[in-house]
C-alpha cells in the first residue's frame, strides 16, 4: 500500500476515535508505563503524525484532521509528562472516565477562569486584549477583540458568551449616558 494513503487512513481513523482514545493510547503506551517512556512515546507519535509530514500535498480536510490528531497528542503529552496531572488522569481512568471528561474539565475550567478559554495562539492574543478592554469597561473594544478572536476560534462557546456580555455592557453604558457616546458632540441649530 502507498505510504501516503496508509497515513491518510490512519489519521482519519485516529481522528474519528479521538473521544474514545486515552492519552496512553494516543502515545502508544500502556497505563502502567515508566515516566521516561512518555517522552519516547511522544517523540515517536509526534514525528510519525506531525501535520507537516502528513499533509504534504494533501487536501485541506486531511490537514485539518492531522492538526486535530496532533493537538490531541500534545495534550496527552502535557498531561502524562507531569506526574501530578498523570496521577489525576489515572484516577479518572480508574473511575471509568476517559478523554471526553478531560475535554469537559478544560471547558469548565475556561468558564471559571476566562483567561484560559483560548485554544490557539492567535485566538489567545486577541482574547487577552478583549479581557483587558473588559477590565477597562471599554465594551466596544472588548467586542471588537472578541470578534477577532472568533475568527481564529469560531466554535469557542466562551468567546460567544463573552460577546453577549460585552454587548449587554455596551447597552447598559449607553443607557447610563442617555445614548450619547460622544460627550463632546457639537449641536448645530
Amino acid at each position: 500500500m502507498d505510504p501516503r494513503l496508509r497515513t491518510r487512513f490512519e489519521v482519519e481513523a485516529i481522528q474519528s476515535l479521538l473521544p474514545e482514545l486515552s492519552h496512553y493510547h494516543l502515545l502508544g503506551l500502556t497505563p502502567g508505563c515508566a515516566q521516561d517512556e512518555v517522552d519516547a512515546g511522544f517523540r515517536n507519535e509526534s514525528r510519525r503524525l506531525h501535520p507537516d509530514r502528513v499533509s504534504a500535498g494533501a487536501s485541506t480536510e486531511l490537514k485539518q484532521l492531522a492538526n486535530e490528531v496532533f493537538k490531541a497528542i500534545n495534550e496527552a503529552y502535557r498531561v502524562l509528562r507531569d506526574p501530578d496531572l498523570r496521577a489525576l488522569y489515572d484516577q479518572s481512568l480508574n473511575s471509568g472516565k476517559g478523554r471526553e471528561d478531560e475535554d469537559a474539565r478544560r471547558t469548565a475550567e475556561s468558564v471559571r477562569d476566562p483567561s484560559k478559554a483560548a485554544r490557539t495562539p492567535k485566538g489567545e492574543k486577541y482574547w487577552k486584549m478583549a479581557l483587558q478592554c473588559w477590565e477597562a469597561r471599554d465594551f466596544t473594544g472588548c467586542k471588537m477583540q472578541i470578534q477577532f478572536a472568533l475568527t481564529f476560534e469560531p466554535d469557542n462557546e466562551v468567546f460567544k458568551d463573552w460577546m453577549a456580555k460585552a454587548q449587554m455592557g455596551l447597552d447598559s453604558k449607553k443607557k447610563d449616558t442617555g445614548g450619547a457616546g460622544n460627550h463632546y458632540r457639537i449641536r448645530l441649530t
